[in-house]
């Protein structure tokens, strides 16, 4: 054989040889992959729960995404972010999940087969300098999972993409399985399950992962057995003692509960205060917790309100900084419940303590506390942010709790007492029904979760909390970590008065001195190079 056919030959060798390992190592990728992520969250990096819910596939999950093409911003680049994070989580499945993606607009049998998979087509308006456009267009994903299915509807939005695909692989896996979230009723408190606005919210994205239900407190029937996690948001009469035994017995059989309690209730047109008699203060007390009856308040970080302000002859609501709206960003970083956050607002707080006398095993973990500037005070008599720019008396500056979170096995709040009755209204005035069998009370707890807050606002401010709150209390904190990965920009802190001079004396004269410096080394290495000259 001569030379040029050896040449031929072994170049046709090395290019299979390149194909082969290109082959190779492209299946190879497939299942093992890296990314070199610089995020402080490694935000575009599967995080170890995703990793591992894609791994409980026990069938095969089959996933269609239909995605319209040749949308402008800020939708041009969700499909690509969709598809690239469903092909980590099929990395991870072992092989159980297959990914298809198509665009059926325009294609009568495809849209038709999207709506019948859950993927609704939404109106699309794009205005640019050269054209304008309305159309349907669509954007989800649809996921099968044996005889199961549900969908991601639109997704027009890519800071959560992660979890929205967790929680979506979550409920077909988990099935019928869901776990049970009770909001207390009976005493006035905050009705989650009619409310609008940012409880709405938080009741639609709770319902994504749970059943929501509402528990009657006071009657003969206590809490439910089936409820995993009980939240009580701002009763505004007294907790009869019937209620509060049943929510001892809730915590006795080693349930989570969640109390978000106000002292104070305000007339925003007049600014005055009603003061909040709930009786939930003896309860909590025996727990180990102490909601006190004051306000506290901040002056430098706060969040806003809106107050009547007198313009000429009307009167307008104006936002205003209000001292006691305060801004916490001391939160407890090792808490699944605050993971994530960077602060959170407590409007009309007051301070809580926790008790030295716990329960022999229980442990108290301080939430989320005031900054160095706040301070508390009891005897509020107006709501008037203009009262609170000076000291107000009795005022005690600290870094008071605002909400903290107990966990182990408690002692019964009725361990001593009797059961108490069932309150009923008869003809002729209040009775009581037979009270329950003693034999079926509890005494000595089971591992419980107690949360406590003193603000019932705090939970319409921070429903990123909350939702974080219902996961740990139903012990399903895998997803919290995977919710507080959310691909958007860091928010900016506000620096020091002393280090913004100093940033704006840089400002305006660093360039200047930069340029003074360079021209003076300049100066200085041409007079050492003349003079040497001269020498030589």
């Amino acid at each position: 054989m001569n030379k040029r056919k050896l040449l031929l030959m072994d170049a046709w060798v090395q290019l299979a040889a390149v194909v082969l390992v290109l082959v190779l190592v492209n299946a190879l990728a497939a299942r093992h992959f890296s990314r070199l992520d610089l995020t402080q969250d490694h935000v575009y990096t599967l995080s170890e729960a995703s990793r591992a819910l894609a791994g409980r596939l026990e069938r095969p999950l089959f996933v269609k995404v239909y995605f319209t093409k040749g949308l402008e911003a800020p939708y041009n680049n969700h499909e690509r972010m969709l598809v690239d994070k469903l092909e980590e989580f099929r990395a991870y499945s072992g092989g159980l999940m297959e990914l298809q993606v198509v665009d059926p607009t325009g294609k009568k049998e495809l849209e038709e087969e999207a709506q019948r998979f859950g993927v609704r087509p939404i109106q699309y308006a794009y205005r640019g300098s050269d054209r304008s456009e309305l159309k349907r267009v669509f954007m989800g994903a649809s996921l099968v999972y044996g005889e199961q299915q549900t969908a991601l509807d639109a997704v027009t939005q890519v800071a959560t993409i992660e979890y929205d695909i967790a929680r979506t692989m979550h409920r077909l896996i988990a099935g019928d399985e869901r776990k049970v979230v009770g909001f207390t009723t009976g005493h006035t408190e905050v009705d989650v399950l009619r409310a609008q606005g940012p409880l709405e919210t938080l009741r639609n994205q709770l319902a994504d992962s749970y059943q929501i239900v509402a528990v009657p407190l006071g009657g003969e029937e206590g809490v439910p057995e089936e409820v995993d996690a009980l939240l009580m948001l701002g009763p505004q009469q007294q907790v009869s003692e019937r209620a509060r035994y049943q929510l001892d017995q809730y915590l006795m059989r080693g349930g989570s509960l969640a109390v978000f309690l106000t002292n104070y209730r305000t007339d925003l047109r007049t600014l005055r205060p009603t003061e909040i008699f709930h009786g939930m203060e003896g309860f909590l007390g025996q727990l180990g917790v102490v909601v006190n009856r004051d306000l506290v308040i901040d002056r430098a970080q706060n969040g806003k309100m809106r107050v009547p302000v007198r313009q000429g002859q009307y009167m307008v609501q104006v936002p205003v900084n209000h001292p006691a709206i305060p801004r916490v960003t001391d939160l407890a970083d090792d808490s699944p419940i605050v993971k994530g956050m960077d602060q959170m607002l407590f409007p009309f707080a007051s301070s809580i303590d926790i008790s030295e006398l716990l329960p022999p095993g229980a442990e108290a973990k301080v939430l989320a506390k005031g900054s160095a500037d706040a301070s508390r005070f009891q005897g509020v008599r107006t709501f008037d942010p203009s009262a609170y720019q000076r000291g107000v008396p009795g005022e005690q500056p600290g870094q008071w709790p605002l909400m903290v979170a107990l966990t182990g096995a408690f002692e019964s709040t009725f361990a001593d007492l009797p059961i108490p009755p069932v309150p009923a209204e008869t003809p002729f005035g209040a009775s009581a029904v037979t009270p329950d069998d003693p034999a079926g009370k509890i005494t000595q707890g089971a591992l419980a979760r107690l949360v406590v807050s003193g603000s019932a606002d705090s939970a319409a401010n921070n429903v990123a909390m909350v939702l974080n709150l219902v996961d740990w209390m139903c012990q399903d904190e895998a997803l919290i970590g995977i919710r507080s990965k959310a691909v958007q920009l860091p928010p900016l802190d506000k620096p020091e008065p002393a280090v913004m001079r100093w940033l704006m004396a840089a400002n305006a004269l660093g360039g200047t001195l930069l340029l003074v410096l360079f021209g003076g080394l300049r100066l200085l290495i041409r007079r050492r190079t003349g003079s040497t000259a001269e020498v030589d």
